[in-house]
């Protein structure tokens, strides 16, 4: 594609195809003036529906089913697979390569959003980057799953008991929402497939979770989180507070404690980084930790046609803290953005984002979960309901909707099979 000259339709380009990329590009194909077009890049053609990963990874849902076609979300919009290679705010102009393609390509933009979301952060603990396992994508979450039960595979087949304790512990770095759903999630699901092996017992199942803080969920009140600290700790999941994984093998763990756990499976679940693909962008305002600085319109600061939302960037709230990497933060601020946009092409005042978060909720597994929703603690099982209700309620497409209710109802009568679906990933590190 060609810069756009004089008398050619003018462009915004939405690098990101997430929660924040997707809204903001769905806004703006409704509302920008005819002369104005849309562009989405993306290396993935869809939006993952991140709030029920794990649950598409242990198998409750069909994995398709919590991905949605970018070209069936936008109407209107363009969309480009491919890699952003360098982005120059000077000139305005996107350098990419349409993905596997051999050739750049160059586009102009007349406004730019970015959102391309972020990445696990990953500090320097010695192992980490060749042992450890991340769960932020979809292939993550079910090449998990196949790796857990290529741990029962083994640990059946072995007569052992501390060999069998080290194939079947799974480490879990960090209590946030995804640290504490992964580790609920999947030790029930790894104890129901035990039922499947002659020479496992469900007893034998143990997933720890390592927390630097001195709770877990800390984004939840207090109470909701003794709560799930309890229900979990009554499972037989453990949970060690105070401390993290200071070193890792390929067979161990040693937490800052001084203790070594003995296990085949660590997941770093602590903390998100902003995505490298900012790295690309020339100049670019950003914090010590690499998030883009945003005026409270979400606009660049310093700049007048650069946007950025969602997780990448540092959006501040009316008392200065910046906003959370939340999903629910990430929709609003697309429609948002979007409206700002059009109002400054047409010349108008832009307007704040300013969002109280509605509620939180985190499944615990075992069809437990805890909840806050429009300031009411929920948990156990109403909590639950809520959650699938909710997340339900807020999955985009009427066909997608459908498709995840039926799983959720065939789960309610069938169990999950110890199957693996032959995924590489977390499969390609040897037990």
């Amino acid at each position: 594609m060609e810069p756009s000259r004089a008398g050619q339709q003018k462009r915004v380009v939405v690098v990101g195809a997430g929660f924040g990329g997707a809204y903001a590009a769905k806004g703006l194909e409704k509302h920008l003036p005819h002369d104005y077009e849309v562009t989405v890049i993306d290396r993935n053609n869809f939006l993952l529906f991140y709030p029920l990963l794990i649950e598409a990874g242990v198998g409750n849902l069909e994995p398709r089913h919590v991905v949605v076609p970018i070209r069936k979300f936008l109407k209107k919009a363009g969309f480009v697979m491919g890699d952003v290679i360098a982005i120059d705010t000077n000139s305005q102009q996107i350098t990419y390569r349409v993905l596997s393609g051999p050739d750049e390509a160059k586009l102009h933009y007349d406004h730019l959003v970015l959102g391309p979301g972020s990445v696990t952060r990953l500090p320097e603990v010695p192992g980490l980057k060749e042992h450890g396992f991340e769960m932020k994508t979809l292939s993550d979450a079910i090449g998990m799953r196949d790796r857990a039960i290529q741990l029962l595979e083994l640990a059946n087949t072995v007569h052992e008991p501390a060999l069998q304790r080290e194939l079947l512990r799974i480490v879990v770095v960090g209590s946030n929402f995804t640290g504490i759903e992964f580790a609920g999630e999947f030790q029930a699901f790894l104890e129901e497939s035990a039922k499947s092996y002659r020479n496992l017992r469900k007893g034998q199942i143990e997933v720890v979770v390592v927390e630097y803080a001195d709770r877990i969920l800390p984004a939840l009140d207090a109470d909701l989180a003794e709560f799930a600290r309890k229900h979990l700790e009554g499972r037989g999941l453990k949970i060690r507070t105070k401390t993290s994984v200071q070193a890792m093998t390929d067979r161990s763990a040693t937490l800052t404690s001084g203790e070594e756990l003995a296990t085949r499976t660590v997941v770093w679940a602590a903390g998100i980084s902003p995505s490298p693909l900012l790295d690309r962008v020339s100049p670019l305002p950003r914090d010590e930790k690499g998030y883009v600085l945003c005026e409270p319109d979400l606009r660049v600061q310093g700049m007048q046609n650069v946007w950025a939302l969602g997780d990448c960037a540092f959006v501040p709230a009316p008392d200065g803290s910046p906003y959370a990497a939340t999903a629910q933060n990430a929709t609003r601020q697309g429609t948002i953005l979007a409206a700002n946009i059009v109002r400054t092409i047409k010349g108008e005042p832009t307007r704040a984002f300013i969002f109280k978060p509605l509620g939180s909720l985190a499944a615990l597994g075992c069809r437990t979960a805890v909840a806050r929703v429009f300031g009411i603690k929920v948990a156990g099982f109403l909590a639950y309901l809520l959650f699938r209700v909710t997340y339900l309620g807020k999955m985009p497409t009427l066909s997608r909707k459908a498709r995840v209710l039926i799983d959720w109802m065939l789960d309610i009568f069938f169990r999950q099979d110890p199957v693996q679906l032959g995924l590489r990933g977390p499969l390609d590190k040897p037990l």
